[in-house]
């Protein structure tokens, strides 16, 4: 079934380019009402929160927390599937602003409604987002979404806040000078894979912004970017 959707998507793409999701739906279809192309010219710029960790430790803790997070839930691990949600997943990143990150897109085998992005560019989708979509337009909103998390650094931007309520700023520079410390900082304020992971636990801002980044990318695609409301409707 995955598979198949996967196809119907890739053959049936019109414009090719030039979680439970967390967010309240009507904020979506609010977004993507008003973002007409006349509102392009003077989008709203988002840009990360502060953030102790650099760019590339992000990337750590991504590939750490991903592999939890790869023992933990089921993982489809269907080459066709990944490579298929890779080539439209990497389409989407190359218009995200920001660092550029090494992404990379994978399918779960769950068919809940839900997708999450770690840090460093690591994104899953479960198969229920492939299944419940209409076309690839839709399923493209709902990655978009989870990519501009990771472009606006909302994971490492939680552990930056849980870390400083622990920590006296005056002793926050030496926190992070190697890789062993990331892994420890992870572990004093419990950053590690779970259901409730505090690099999953957005503020609705944080909901928000993604919300918007998202239906940019979206549109910089080469996608209408109504097909994210589109998609939350339905759930």
């Amino acid at each position: 079934m995955v598979a198949h959707n996967a196809d119907r998507f890739s053959a049936g793409r019109a414009r090719p380019p030039a979680r439970g999701l967390r967010h309240p739906i009507m904020l979506v279809a609010l977004l993507a009402l008003v973002l007409t192309p006349l509102a392009w010219a003077q989008r709203t710029q988002l840009k990360p929160g502060w953030n102790m960790f650099s760019a590339q430790q992000d990337v750590q803790v991504g590939q750490q927390v991903s592999s939890e997070a790869e023992q933990q839930v089921p993982m489809l691990n269907d080459a066709r599937v990944d490579n298929y949600l890779n080539t439209l997943g990497r389409t989407l990143a190359s218009r995200a602003p920001g660092e550029k990150f090494p992404y990379q897109y994978k399918c779960v085998n769950d068919r809940a409604i839900n997708a999450f992005a770690l840090p460093g560019g690591f994104v899953y989708i479960n198969r229920g987002v492939i299944e419940s979509a209409d076309n690839e337009a839709q399923l493209a909103g709902v990655m978009a979404h989870e990519t501009a998390h990771v472009a606006l650094r909302h994971g490492t931007n939680q552990a930056t806040k849980a870390y400083i309520a622990q920590v006296p700023l005056a002793i926050l520079g030496g926190a992070l000078g190697n890789k062993n410390s990331v892994a420890a900082v992870l572990t004093q304020i419990g950053a590690g894979f779970a259901t409730n992971s505090l690099l999953l636990k957005y503020s609705r801002t944080a909901e928000s912004q993604a919300d918007e980044m998202g239906t940019q990318i979206l549109y910089d695609s080469g996608y209408d970017p109504h097909a994210m409301a589109q998609f939350f409707e339905k759930i």
